[in-house]
């Protein structure tokens, strides 16, 4: 069955607005594309019908004109199978210290250095591929806490890792790459595990990592963890601070992440009173890129 999209021309100045904006006015129809070279990209909602692309335009185009200026926006039948595959277009690989990120398409092609780990993904319509700031606030946190001192005293294969919200499963992926020996996650989202289970069997990690449907009071399963990752969303985040925290073994990190700037300080506020109401100690530190943050808890 055919659907309908409405799109708009966009440049990558315009793209931290307007993630902003989608966030407050978009159930799930929208996605961004942005070549990262020309920084001329694409702002595109997908509809089931005319009717409901029209409609539904009609009531945001306000705030994207707020935000963007004025639009003439561009309707058009969009077959399913094009629908399907547009986002490989806008995928392209990465790397950094070591390990490489590369879409299932270009495996062929794409040349890894001896010595590098590999994560190959094809991440579907709507779920992560690591080329946004949020995902990769949480590598670099990953990485960093696999190089903290004494750590090298712990093999790898004891350390444990949770992905809360897995959405693709890079960020499971990555760490079982990197050598951590147990790993799984979890995600509301049906479609996200799914996903997550294909990339699993990309990457040749079948029965060496799992990923569940689970929501923030379930997903844990009631275990504690060396290293957790909650790259969710900020308003969601400071709704479950005793069970991350929770989560998290003594010694252990914890890596929130989907934080907006403009929120992260009462992030970290709510995490850090509930850190004193449990008699938890440890630091907390934040780190920004674009208009992303995160928020690293290590526990005493």
């Amino acid at each position: 069955m055919p659907l309908f999209q409405v799109s708009i021309p966009i440049t990558g100045d315009q793209v931290d607005s307007l993630e902003e904006l989608l966030f407050e006015v978009d159930d799930g129809h929208w996605n961004i594309f942005l070549d990262q070279d020309t920084q001329v990209g694409t702002a595109s909602g997908v509809y089931e019908s005319e009717k409901d692309a029209q409609t539904t335009w009609q009531v945001i185009a306000p705030f994207f004109e707020e935000v963007l200026g004025s639009l003439e926006p561009r309707f058009e039948e969009l077959p399913d199978k094009e629908w399907k595959d547009s986002y490989k277009d806008h995928f392209k690989p990465w790397s950094f210290e070591g390990l490489h990120w590369v879409p299932v398409w270009e495996q062929e092609t794409y040349k890894v250095p001896a010595g590098d780990a590999v994560v190959l993904l094809d991440p579907g319509m709507a779920f992560g591929t690591g080329n946004h700031e949020t995902t990769r606030l949480c590598i670099e946190a990953l990485i960093d806490f696999l190089k903290q001192p004494g750590l090298e005293e712990t093999p790898l294969e004891e350390l444990t890792c949770c992905d809360a919200g897995c959405g693709s499963g890079i960020l499971a992926i990555s760490a079982k790459k990197l050598g951590i020996g147990s790993v799984f996650g979890f995600d509301n989202d049906p479609d996200a595990v799914r996903i997550s289970h294909e990339n699993t069997e990309l990457n040749q990690l079948v029965g060496e990592l799992d990923f569940i449907q689970g929501d923030l009071d379930s997903g844990f399963q009631n275990q504690s963890y060396d290293l957790v990752f909650a790259n969710i969303l900020g308003v969601v985040l400071m709704q479950f601070p005793e069970q991350l925290l929770n989560s998290v073994k003594p010694g252990g990190r914890l890596i929130l992440s989907g934080i907006l700037k403009v929120e992260v300080q009462q992030v970290e506020y709510v995490f850090q009173k509930q850190m004193e109401n449990m008699g938890q100690t440890g630091s907390i530190r934040l780190h920004h890129l674009g208009e992303w943050s995160d928020v690293v808890i290590d526990l005493k």
